[in-house]
């Protein structure tokens, strides 16, 4: 996906009188957005932005060694032990050897015709890499973080290199003294290195000041710099960033450690080199008594101060740990972490709280599974509901973005429809990236990701979608069983025949959110959700909304 991105000038700081200013360029081609304020607890401020910062350039990914020269080496010894009666083969090697010559010749042709054209795109590249060392050296792997400024909070949110994080800054209005007209919205905004050395200048006594600009400014003026980057934008980037709204909705078990806790962790972890597996996180978890993390392969045990008073008992693991390394600064200025986590192998969020000013960032289930892989957790956050078609998608829209932040009993009450309804268009929303969700606040909030239209390509998932359609329209699923749980929440049981009979169950709570599901199939016998839904429990989301 080609992205174009333009400001009037690169985001810069400025100390002056009144402090240390903090001057976020807004991207020129979405609606205007602006805000100039007074940051309270400023140094709580920079230091959750510098862990945002660190979210934006994490790439966990293992190197890959080449071994280029040993397979060289390799193909030569093979090639002197080959039996006499091959050598002929030296023959069939000039015919060959003639008909490169052929290809190469041709090849420069191409060249030639191509050269004139060739020469003005390097002359561009030259010039926007001049512009990537005089103001950034990393942006061409960073893609710009995105701002929402809303009633109560301005947020920024920003998505790591290898896909696998997802970090959020959510700075509240009630720590910020606005001057002037505040134009609410979201745009990307320009977070450049030089501002990152900035903020890291922040100190409690130097007042900090936050302002976001929208600046129509011409290139022939002298008032500043019209910047322009075109970015081709992967697929994978956008699909992650929508489903990691979309897991954040599923229910977890919810936990809270002292971030001496989490601090011990992170410095065992950062003191040792794993050299067996498994290279994980277990959360021991049992009612009435203190919670205990065990960091594998050593078994080393950490016990929590906070008492488990969750209704789920057992272990849940975790993989990719490192990334939490991200959090480490900010341990010493918090109490302690809120944890969500849904479960061994799948996605966990983390959030702090740095004066007021809290930071958030989602982990996928390992490092190697970033959000785009196939898991879709969209089609786990809501069932689609039967009434779902004579709703207007565009004005639900439109509401969301008037009031800014609802919640489905909210949408609800104002469209006049039910509250399942309510939750499978928001979703919807989120799903078409014009919404976020915030688990902790448990409201969502009008963000619109990118101003151009979103096409996401196919994916495994979809391919399983479309298979458990066709189950449900060959009538190979019947709904044997429905029976209402406690706290609002119903069960139904289904029998699908596929090459075998198997036996799926999903329960819904009252707004039509799936809080669990099984099936007897190998698929899920292995992966369970991890990886998605199968196409058993697929097809009994889609039995009920015939």
């Amino acid at each position: 996906m080609q992205l174009t991105q333009q400001y009037a000038r690169p985001s810069f700081a400025q100390q002056d009188a009144k402090g240390m200013g903090f001057n976020f360029s807004a991207e020129l081609n979405r609606p205007p957005v602006s805000l100039n304020a007074l940051i309270k607890n400023s140094l709580g401020y920079a230091r959750v932005m510098l862990a945002l910062r660190k979210v934006v350039t994490n790439d966990e990914r293992p190197t890959q060694k080449d071994n280029t020269a040993y397979q060289d080496w390799v193909m030569g010894e093979y090639i002197k032990e080959l039996p006499a009666h091959l050598q002929n083969i030296e023959a069939k090697k000039v015919q060959l050897l003639q008909r490169r010559e052929v290809l190469r010749q041709q090849q420069r042709n191409v060249k030639k015709e191509i050269a004139p054209l060739q020469k003005k795109v390097d002359e561009a590249r030259y010039k926007y890499y001049q512009w990537l060392y005089k103001h950034d050296k990393d942006k061409w792997m960073v893609l710009d973080p995105v701002i929402s400024v809303h009633k109560d909070a301005v947020i920024f949110e920003a998505f790591s290199l290898d896909e696998s994080s997802y970090g959020r800054v959510s700075v509240p209005t009630q720590l910020l003294e606005i001057f002037d007209d505040v134009k609410y919205g979201t745009t990307n905004i320009d977070f450049s290195q030089n501002l990152a050395n900035e903020l890291s200048r922040v100190r409690s006594y130097r007042p900090a000041w936050l302002k976001v600009a929208f600046e129509q400014v011409a290139l022939s003026t002298d008032v500043g710099e019209n910047v322009e980057k075109k970015i081709d934008l992967p697929p994978s980037w956008v699909q992650g960033f929508l489903q990691v709204q979309s897991a954040s909705t599923i229910e977890g078990t919810n936990i809270t450690i002292d971030s001496q806790t989490l601090a011990q962790v992170l410095g065992e972890i950062a003191r040792r080199r794993e050299k067996s597996s498994p290279r994980s996180i277990r959360f021991v978890l049992e009612k009435g008594k203190p919670q205990k993390l065990v960091i594998d392969p050593w078994g080393i045990e950490i016990i929590d101060s906070n008492i488990y008073n969750g209704e789920t008992d057992g272990e849940i693991r975790i993989w990719g740990r490192r990334r939490l390394q991200v959090l480490k600064d900010l341990l010493p200025y918090t109490e302690k972490v809120q944890v969500k986590l849904l479960g061994t192998g799948m996605p966990s969020y983390w959030s702090v709280e740095v004066e007021g000013h809290r930071f958030d960032i989602g982990l996928s289930g390992w490092t190697a599974n970033d959000w785009s892989k196939k898991g879709n957790f969209d089609l786990l956050a809501s069932a689609k509901t039967k009434n779902q078609g004579n709703i207007d998608l565009n004005k639900v829209y439109q509401k969301l973005m008037e009031h800014l932040t609802l919640t489905p009993a909210q949408l609800a009450e104002i469209m006049n429809i039910s509250q399942m309804d309510a939750t499978f268009t928001l979703q919807t929303l989120v799903k078409n990236g014009q919404a976020m969700y915030d688990h902790i606040l448990q409201i969502y909030r009008w963000r619109k990701l990118l101003e151009q239209e979103i096409k996401i390509t196919p994916t495994e998932q979809d391919e399983r979608l479309k298979y458990a359609t066709e189950l449900v329209g060959e009538n190979k699923v019947k709904c044997t069983a429905q029976k209402p749980l406690e706290n609002a929440i119903t069960e139904y049981s289904f029998e699908v025949q596929g090459k075998n009979v198997f036996l799926p169950k999903i329960q819904l709570d009252a707004e039509g959110r799936i809080k669990f599901a099984s099936c007897t199939c190998a698929y899920h016998r292995k992966h369970g959700i991890k990886q998605g839904a199968c196409m058993h429990i697929m097809s009994g989301v889609i039995f009920l909304n015939k």
